[in-house]
């Protein structure tokens, strides 16, 4: 198939990138713009206009999960879509391309599918999921939304430390909790899904190739420590007689980190948010929450160190752990990945076959048999999840150029 008619713009693409960028900016560095805070809301409203004036029918569901649809040039709307996405939330004090790109490059790949005046062959969609990055803890919540993969009450507990519920953030944005149910969909109704991302890691960038071809996603546990202890003043209280839960949680988190240590390179975690109560400078601490991200390619491995670091928190008077989120490692449809090699080879673009040590909603397409694929571009000195997170624009440009040819293929064969 001759797709050479279809060509993404570079300006077009990097506009988009740098408006959105612009929401949550911090004068500091880095983004504000976590899911369902006023910066989000603000960014979504301008994307949604974006996508209107790109020609895409637009709605949100129960979620908050935006979705764009391009209808086929002929033939019944309602055949299986082929639909690419990311997410328009960030981390605390993150970069401006991570999940940026996969929306901005997937709405510049549709609009260069448009022009290129070739048949659309079946609809596309664009899919911006709510809260890919975790903000209320769990993760990629607005896909597993749309696939009744959330577990029974989840809305109602997941949260970071000492904020509020996801169920509490949809209510603010005027979102009935009670009726999640009505975002799920069938899995029938996607024909393949394909997410364009930033690698987030140093291979690509190291190897100075551009595009990266993902062959699977790791297995992730998400769980919250609790230590309690007793407040007291910190003046009074003598230090034989303290039972200090800071004290405590300062414990587990140098065990945590040997354990995991030892455990070899095939697994990493980390305890990356804790909230001390009360948290007054003159208050001995009486309870301390804090977070544990454990990830692997290997089950195995992960289940061995998560059994492993629950006996380190059962040492401690007083401290549990509670497992919030367990996701299963996936593996990308090769036929998907064959799809991508070949939209590389036609354009003459160099690629690299990798796997991705980090969470996307991609992962939760394949667990209901849906073909999936990634593409990678690189970051560079791959640094993300920081005010430094950088792209080179004809990187960004390939890897919607790529998007937008794979999505064509796929929605032509037959």
């Amino acid at each position: 198939m001759d797709l050479s008619a279809i060509r993404v713009q570079e300006d077009r693409l990097r506009q988009d990138l740098l408006d959105l960028s612009r929401y949550g900016e911090d004068p500091s560095g880095g983004l504000r713009r976590t899911a369902l805070s006023d910066a989000d809301l603000q960014a979504r409203l301008w994307f949604q206009e974006r996508m209107r004036q790109a020609g895409l029918r637009v709605r949100e569901d129960a979620a908050a999960n935006l979705i764009g649809r391009l209808d086929p040039t002929a033939g019944s709307p309602d055949i299986p879509c082929v639909a690419t996405g990311s997410h328009i939330d960030a981390v605390l004090n993150g970069g401006k391309f991570d999940g940026a790109l996969g929306i901005c490059g997937g709405l510049e790949a549709l609009r260069a599918i448009q022009e290129s005046r070739l048949p659309i062959p079946c609809p596309f969609e664009l899919l911006v999921f709510t809260d890919e990055e975790g903000g209320h803890f769990a993760g990629t919540f607005g896909s597993r939304a749309m696939f009744n993969l959330l577990t029974e009450g989840e809305i109602y507990r997941s949260k970071g430390a000492g904020r509020r519920s996801l169920a509490q953030s949809l209510q603010r944005i005027g979102k009935d909790p009670g009726r999640i149910g009505q975002a799920v969909r069938s899995p029938s109704e996607f024909r393949s899904f394909l997410e364009l991302h930033i690698e987030q890691g140093p291979v690509l960038y190291s190897m100075g190739i551009p595009i990266g071809i993902v062959e699977g996603i790791v297995f992730l546990d998400r769980h919250l420590i609790h230590v309690a202890g007793k407040a007291g003043h910190a003046g009074t209280t003598p230090m034989h007689l303290r039972d200090d839960a800071l004290v405590k949680a300062a414990r587990i988190i140098t065990e945590v980190h040997e354990t995991i240590l030892s455990a070899g390179p095939d697994i990493v975690g980390t305890i990356g948010e804790l909230k001390v109560h009360p948290g007054a400078f003159n208050i001995i601490p009486g309870n301390v929450e804090m977070t544990l991200d454990l990830r692997s390619m290997k089950e195995d491995t992960l289940a061995d160190v998560r059994d492993s670091i629950r006996k380190v928190v059962h040492r401690v008077d007083n401290a549990r752990l509670e497992t919030i989120l367990s996701k299963g490692g996936v593996s990308m449809a090769p036929e998907i990945m064959q799809a991508v090699e070949h939209s590389c080879r036609q354009r003459g673009v160099r690629f690299h076959r990798m796997g991705s040590g980090a969470g996307h909603d991609a992962m939760t397409f394949p667990t209901l048999g849906i073909p999936t694929g990634m593409i990678f571009i690189p970051c560079a000195e791959g640094k993300s999840h920081c005010p430094d997170e950088e792209i080179r624009w004809e990187d960004a440009v390939l890897g919607a150029q790529i998007l937008a040819d794979t999505m064509m293929r796929i929605a032509s064969q037959s």
